[in-house]
């Protein structure tokens, strides 16, 4: 063979080679797209099992309107009712929290706003935050939190006592450290609600809860967590607790568990999300859960007063304008284009 022949032949080779790589990356990306692909339109289906329910809350102020340098924010407000009886449409909140998904930052926030904060309710005399939505509803929440703080929520999602059991259960369970007090005070809960799941070994320790188990474990308020927090400022924490450990228990479940979750968890909660948001969502999925997650409360330890209003134990905040401020401050951080008003 001469040297230009053999210079030809290890060309052709190498081009055959070069050809039979691209074959294989394009069946292999087609592969990916089609799978991808196929997960959505799945998911596209079974998210018709969701409660969609929209809702009138939109409330611009000036607050508002300054607040943000960017808008790559998404605030969703959650509602867990204190509701046994599903025929029951006047329950209150047992928690209002808003989950903040901050694009810029690359951080999920969390935060409660206690129940018993005295506020007015928009054409309602004032009372406490968690009557409002037994009042008029999750857009009455809103309109009221909207109005106390100066934020802007952009989508709910709401569910009640039996359908986080049963979302816990979905999802296999989340695992808790507990102190023995509230080991026994789990164990004690269970056997008064004559749940049948299996009472816990009474001694400190991670423990795998199942819905009830954690159920209890989120509404516990007569005993104080490790940390040193007594009534509902332990249950709010308890609260964020579990909703950050289910984020983090899903940065281990591949797409296919995920959407097996959404699928069944779908029933259960009632929203204003349509479908091609949960689908634009859904694709994003993979970078959410592995945003950093962070917590803060509302009212702080510091701007809080315990008042008796009426024969009704509340708390006020002394200064709403810092209230106001030091929310926006944690939601936001270096995106806040306003500074603290006097």
């Amino acid at each position: 063979m001469s040297l230009k022949k053999g210079v030809s032949f290890i060309k052709t080779k190498n081009i055959n080679k070069l050809i039979s790589i691209v074959c294989i990356a394009g069946a292999m990306v087609s592969l990916a797209v089609g799978v991808i692909g196929s997960i959505l339109i799945f998911t596209y289906l079974k998210i018709d099992k969701l409660n969609y329910k929209p809702l009138d809350y939109a409330e611009k102020t000036a607050y508002t309107e300054d607040l943000l340098t960017k808008n790559t924010v998404l605030n969703v407000c959650l509602f867990g009712l204190d509701r046994r009886d599903k025929s029951d449409t006047k329950s209150r909140s047992d928690s209002i929290m808003l989950l903040s998904v901050n694009n810029s930052l690359r951080k999920i926030k969390l935060v409660s706003f206690m129940r018993d904060l005295y506020t007015k309710i928009p054409g309602y005399t004032p009372n406490r935050l968690n009557v409002a939505i037994a009042c008029g509803g999750e857009s009455l929440a809103i309109k009221t939190l909207q109005s106390l703080f100066g934020i802007k929520v952009d989508k709910y999602a709401t569910i009640d006592f039996y359908g986080f059991r049963d979302v816990i259960n979905i999802i296999g369970g989340i695992e808790i450290k507990l102190s023995k007090a509230e080991v026994r005070y789990i164990n004690e809960d269970i056997a008064y609600l004559r749940s049948k799941s299996k009472p816990l070994p009474v001694a400190e320790g991670v423990y795998l809860l199942d819905g009830d188990k954690a159920l209890s474990y989120a509404r516990a308020r007569k005993v104080s967590t490790p940390e040193g927090l007594h009534d509902d400022y332990a249950r709010t924490y308890r609260q964020r607790l579990v909703i950050e450990t289910i984020i983090k228990k899903m940065r281990k479940c591949s797409p296919g568990q995920i959407l097996k979750a959404v699928e069944k968890i779908g029933p259960y909660i009632v929203t204003d999300f349509k479908k091609s948001e949960i689908l634009a969502l859904a694709q994003n999925v993979p970078k959410y859960i592995k945003y950093e997650v962070e917590q803060f409360r509302i009212p702080t330890d510091d701007n809080v007063r315990g008042e008796n209003i009426y024969g009704m134990s509340v708390l006020t905040i002394p200064n709403i304008r810092r209230a106001r401020y030091e929310l926006a401050k944690f939601l936001y951080e270096k995106d806040l284009k306003i500074k603290e008003r006097n």
